[in-house]
């Protein structure tokens, strides 16, 4: 050792022990393994858990300082249950949600093939309130259960879908409501029909519990990751552009099943206010006709369903010598309450003493007839509500105008024993009833003057084509042409349920694709096999000029129906269209036909 090295008394040996003690030290803060300090605490382990590197064995999460072994175990335990049972969920809701639809598309068929085309007798299930609005109701019911199974995942799960499917499911309870507090519909709606709002409201509730299962799903996983990773998601509710996806397009379908539902809720809000009003004083039983009433009466034995029918003057006297009741069949397009005025104005100047008119099955009040319908079906149903059931032995004058007169000249053929003369105003002639579909799919031949051809009809004769009919049907459950009736025009309920308006009500649209269905088929034949019973018939004729020189095939009908009986009486040529009632000349000349016909005795 120099000089220049002090030496405090310290030997070379006790300075390497003082050398080595203070590294250990230094190794024993620093955390090293097999390292212990002189000032360490003797119970502290060697060996320090927090320090373990994780082996490449485990599996899982590596506990960190805050989670016991047990404690993550457990989370986990919980969130493969939790899993479970959501797989559980999803079977079972797939199950129930396909079983659902498949009933939903046999009740679709069923229902289309029993209101349009032929009853199934063994159902034995008879709607005498029958429109689009059933078909509408299971078609929404299948595209609810079809958003409801492609979106049953965890993943897109969204609180406007759960929201819209509570809004939807009051909100077709609601139409039920509006359905049953007026009498008229409550009766006539039957079990199938409340059934069918019921059960499209069930569907939306189904949706209901399905978001809210998905939901608490949703909380369940997402509570479970916080727990474990212990740093809890910013959002809650992040999703993959796929999933957005998803989630837009189910929320789109049910935003437009939501708007469809407001146009549904609002046509059936407004029908309900303008038949509370219409059928105030309308009797709903059948009774001994002593007087003028307004009446409902049943059209067989087994009341299947309903006519209006309405009658004016004194029918409890049995004069012989009084005026013969007349009875008047409304045209394609309208009902008594516009084609009949001219009617009425001779009862009110006391011309004529007795009149009754009616509606069809499907126009205006009454019921929906069972499908198929045709003239002679619609001639039954008649003869037994106005003979039978409302206890009208006539004699009757028959008034047909329009299509009306293609049911008069079946009902006077089945009636000839209680029907003295006939009257047919712009009848359309039972060539009409023919679809002619091949000559519909040639090019037309504009420049055809050949009075025979019958391809192109006069605008005001309204030959419905069945395709078109169940378009306008479907558009009918929103009921926009009803809403801007009373908003623009500002029609009355008369006109939306009897008149001018009465065209966009489900109701007649689909009695007009019934008589569309078997016009061809069973009505044609109805109006043939008739021709030959009434060679005896007195009969008058009345045609509009105009129709006349618009279409000369018009004319050569208007002659050939003058040749149905042997006994026609005149055939008169109105100066006015095909609308009568609304000119003034042709509806005085008109009355004058008609007094003549009751009035004349038989020149035959």
């Amino acid at each position: 050792m120099s000089a220049a090295e002090p030496n405090h008394g310290v030997s070379s040996g006790e300075r390497n022990n003082l050398t080595g003690q203070g590294a250990e030290d230094r190794q024993a803060q620093q955390g090293l393994p097999g390292t212990y300090g002189h000032r360490a605490n003797e119970n502290e382990p060697l060996l320090r858990e927090t320090q373990a590197k994780p082996s490449h064995r485990s599996i899982g999460q590596v506990p960190t300082d805050g989670h016991l072994p047990n404690e993550i175990e457990g989370s986990q335990g919980r969130q493969f249950k939790t899993r479970q049972k959501y797989r559980v969920f999803v079977q079972d809701s797939k199950i129930i949600l396909n079983v659902l639809i498949f009933i939903n598309l046999v009740w679709l068929i069923t229902t289309f093939i029993m209101d349009y085309f032929f009853n199934i007798g063994f159902l034995h299930f008879s709607k005498r309130l029958t429109s689009f609005n059933d078909l509408c109701l299971i078609f929404v019911s299948i595209v609810a259960n079809s958003v409801n199974l492609w979106s049953n995942r965890v993943g897109l799960y969204s609180t406007l879908d759960q929201g819209l499917n509570v809004v939807l499911f009051f909100m077709t309870l609601f139409n039920l409501f509006l359905t049953l507090i007026i009498g008229y519909t409550r009766r006539r709606l039957g079990f199938v029909g409340a059934f069918t709002y019921i059960w499209a409201a069930l569907t939306f509730f189904a949706g209901a519990v399905l978001d809210w299962y998905l939901y608490y799903y949703f909380k369940e996983f997402h509570a479970a990751e916080e727990e474990i990773e212990e740093s809890p998601s910013p959002s809650g509710s992040r999703h993959t552009m796929k999933e957005w996806v998803s989630i837009g397009a189910r929320n789109f379908v049910k935003c437009a099943i939501f708007v469809f539902y407001v146009f549904f809720t609002l046509n059936t809000l407004l029908y309900t206010i303008d038949v509370g009003r219409v059928t105030r004083g309308v009797k709903d039983v059948s009774a001994k006709a002593s007087a003028s009433y307004d009446a409902f009466h049943w059209v067989d034995k087994e009341h299947t369903y309903q006519l209006h029918i309405t009658c004016y003057g004194d029918f409890s006297a049995t004069d012989e010598d009084r005026q013969p009741v007349i009875l008047f069949d409304h045209g394609s397009l309208d009902t008594a309450f516009l084609s009949a005025t001219w009617i009425q104005e001779l009862y009110h100047l006391n011309r004529v003493e007795r009149y009754c008119t009616y509606e069809r099955p499907g126009y205006g009040l009454s019921d929906s007839a069972p499908a198929p319908i045709s003239i002679a079906m619609v001639a039954d149903a008649l003869s037994y509500a106005l003979i039978k059931d409302a206890k009208i032995k006539g004699p009757f004058t028959t008034v047909g105008y329009d299509i009306g007169g293609l049911f008069t000249q079946v009902f006077t053929a089945k009636n000839l024993d209680k029907v003295e003369s006939m009257l047919l105003v712009e009848s359309w002639h039972e060539d009409i009833l023919l679809k002619n579909y091949l000559q519909r799919l040639l090019p037309p031949d504009n420049d055809s003057k050949d009075p025979d051809d019958i391809s192109k009809l006069p605008i005001e004769i309204k030959r419905h084509n069945g395709f078109k009919l169940w378009w306008q049907g479907i558009w009918s459950t929103l009921g926009i042409k009803l809403q801007t009736s009373w908003l623009l025009a500002h029609h009355g309920s008369k006109e939306r349920i009897l008149g001018r308006d009465m065209q966009y009500q489900g109701k007649f649209i689909r009695a007009k694709f019934l008589e569309s269905v078997t016009s061809s088929l069973l009505s044609y034949k109805d109006v043939l096999n008739s021709k030959e019973k009434l060679k005896d018939v007195k009969t008058s004729v009345a045609s509009s000029n105009q129709l006349i020189k618009k279409s000369p095939q018009w004319g050569n009908w208007q002659r050939d129906i003058t040749r149905i009986s042997s006994k026609t009486q005149e055939w008169k040529i109105l100066n006015g269209g095909h609308e009568v009632y609304k000119f003034g000349s042709a509806k005085q000349e008109l009355q004058d036909v008609l007094l003549r016909l009751i009035g004349d005795k038989d020149r035959y």
